[in-house]
């Protein structure tokens, strides 16, 4: 039976991820129509991700004291939602340099806000945040095929106005959300005790580079399609297949991994991005591309799975969110962000240049855990239900 106290939280995601989808899959095209060099585009889409290790905790510090949240998500999507409207009236590397700073980094705030009210409701009404964050990813799915249809109907161009609209719902949405009671935060550690502990900056070095590598693919995969003539249909079919695999491995997640150990997961995702990287690396052909995207199931979903499952095993319970928080913004932030510029100088020489340059960066990571798991006890990972702070899908 379907609890219906969790639909507008699903109903949020929807929007949230429909926006990603766009973002993600189609705005790098956007940036090329308007004369960026990809090294330009690389500066672009890798600067917010730096921004966000400072800005995204602020807002959620102050989404938390203000006790409004909904308010916050709702100004936060129409903030993010003008900055992406100036952009209509805007030209030039710098311009757009400090548009996309401003528009990302509220974008990318409004999931770790949703997944605090989330979390909260679902501790006061026991519900199923697997089930409810599940409509993100199809969301994300559904979009990526539908807007590349739409836009190989329209043009690219209507990329931009996509994002506001959808950035427009996600704001009216929010207020959908109910208000929930005020409760005595959980959290009193500090996180940053894990600064000072090895294992913990081995993990976090070493999970952090693989998810790090996905940065060739998520800023110039769309570019790179299209180099090689794909329509955006089949350019949004490709990303949504990624992702579908992805949904899988995590409907599946505690059958198949029910033995499964924190470390070895990520070791997985290691072994999957030197596979999936080089091979995109090597070979350009439309089966290939199609078929190695199912690997994104290990190379993001089994790194995040066990990821996730070492900090939730290591970490005390007073800080566990924050340890999550911490490394999310190091892993989707810190990394992310040089491996943009790293990817997009090596873009520019020739695009497998940048794609080997992942490889390298995932086998390294790879060999940073393995490392780590000689002398850090793995742990066994906990339901998939459990996971938080999922910025990229």
């Amino acid at each position: 039976m379907i609890n219906r106290l969790g639909i507008p939280y699903s109903l949020f995601y929807i929007f949230v991820f429909m926006t990603m989808g766009i973002i993600l899959v189609f705005w790098p095209i956007w940036l090329e129509t308007k004369g960026l060099s990809k090294s330009e585009i690389g500066w672009i889409l890798s600067l917010p991700p730096f921004l966000m290790i400072f800005i995204s905790p602020s807002i959620a510090y102050f989404s938390e004291k203000s006790g409004r949240s909904r308010t916050v998500l709702s100004i936060t999507s129409l903030i993010s939602a003008s900055f992406f409207l100036c952009f209509y009236i805007s030209d030039g590397f710098y311009s757009y340099l400090a548009l996309q700073a401003g528009a990302s980094c509220c974008f990318l705030s409004l999931i770790p806000l949703g997944d605090s009210q989330t979390l909260k409701a679902v501790r006061l009404y026991d519900l199923s945040y697997g089930r409810i964050r599940l409509w993100g990813s199809l969301s994300f799915i559904a979009t990526s095929f539908g807007a590349g249809y739409l836009l190989d109907l329209m043009g690219i161009d209507w990329t931009l106005w996509l994002i506001i609209c959808a950035l427009l719902v996600v704001a009216a949405f929010s207020f959908s959300l109910p208000l929930l009671p005020n409760e005595q935060s959980q959290t009193s550690g500090n996180p940053r005790i894990f600064l000072k502990k090895p294992s913990f900056l081995l993990f976090i070095l070493g999970a952090g580079m693989i998810i790090g590598s996905h940065a060739a693919y998520y800023a110039f995969g769309s570019l790179y399609m299209i180099s090689l003539g794909y329509s955006k249909t089949l350019i949004g079919f490709i990303w949504a297949f990624g992702v579908m695999a992805e949904v899988i491995l995590f409907a599946f997640s505690n059958k198949i991994f029910k033995s499964a150990r924190s470390l070895h997961l990520i070791l997985i995702g290691s072994i999957a991005g030197i596979i999936r990287w080089g091979t995109l690396g090597f070979d350009d052909s439309m089966v290939v591309i199609i078929g190695i995207q199912l690997l994104h199931a290990l190379t993001f979903g089994a790194t995040h799975l066990g990821s996730m499952s070492f900090i939730s095993r290591h970490a005390p319970k007073d800080v566990t969110a924050s340890a999550q928080s911490l490394y999310s913004s190091i892993a989707n932030g810190l990394m992310m962000g040089i491996a943009i510029l790293i990817s997009g100088r090596l873009y520019d020489i020739d695009p497998s240049y940048a794609f080997f340059g992942m490889t390298l960066l995932a086998a390294t990571g790879g060999l940073i855990i393995l490392t780590l798991s000689r002398f850090v006890p793995p742990s066994k990972a906990p339901p998939a239900e459990k996971y938080t702070h999922q910025e990229l899908p």
